[in-house]
């Protein structure tokens, strides 16, 4: 996720460098040596050791479980948190008794947690990443609600031609996208400014394909 080339007299003496200036543990890094350097002869010939450092995901989990557990802290309540990566999304899963005031109400405290998340680790980063935040199998039975919502939406698209729905989260609007694409008459887009943005689901009729491409670009968004 985040590279950084050091140049010292030795390959032992950058790492050590290395782990004073950065919070990282063992096997959180991968060292490539370019340059293994040579102190030369009576120091002619020396040549600099050239090394090229990477902080893997191990390391970005660990922040980010750690950064987790302090708002929970605060909180005052008992909790776990698992946290898996896969490439640039980080995925952490939380759990407690007292679950359901991080996740607030329609998820408002959930989504502003993950917002949070993802602005501290894109700050760790060189690289943009993603973390998604799960609490109480929240994401789950939210997709569940939203199955029913769209199914009822649809038919009101059918009926009235349009329908807008309540602003959404974006990985809410994204699901919704998904859900839409299996009827083939109907098309979907986002509108809005966050926090307010919100998904159209509309009725295809002939002569439409023109603001359908229109709209393509906001489709998952």
């Amino acid at each position: 996720m985040k590279t950084i080339n050091y140049v010292g007299k030795s390959v032992d003496e950058i790492i050590e460098q290395f782990k004073s200036e950065h919070d990282v543990l063992e096997g959180e890094y991968e060292v490539n040596v370019i340059d293994k350097g040579t102190p030369g002869i009576f120091g002619l010939f020396a040549r600099d050791a050239v090394v090229e450092i990477t902080i893997t995901n191990r390391y970005y989990e660990r922040k980010l479980k750690e950064f987790l557990e302090e708002i929970f802290k605060r909180f005052g309540a008992d909790y776990y948190i698992e946290i898996a990566s896969r490439g640039k999304t980080f995925i952490a899963t939380c759990h407690s008794e007292e679950i359901g005031k991080l996740i607030g109400k329609h998820g408002k405290g959930l989504g502003a947690l993950q917002h949070l998340a993802n602005i501290y680790l894109n700050r760790l980063t060189d690289t943009k990443v993603t973390v998604v935040i799960d609490a109480g199998n929240y994401r789950e039975k939210r997709r569940e609600q939203l199955v029913k919502i769209v199914e009822a939406a649809v038919e009101r698209a059918r009926k009235f031609g349009k329908v807008k729905l309540d602003p959404m989260f974006a990985f809410e609007r994204k699901i919704v996208h998904e859900l839409a694409k299996k009827h083939k008459d109907i098309h979907t887009y986002s509108e809005g400014l966050e926090p307010y943005r919100y998904v159209v689901i509309e009725a295809r009729r002939r002569g439409r394909n023109n603001e359908d491409r229109k709209h393509f670009r906001n489709a998952t968004t």
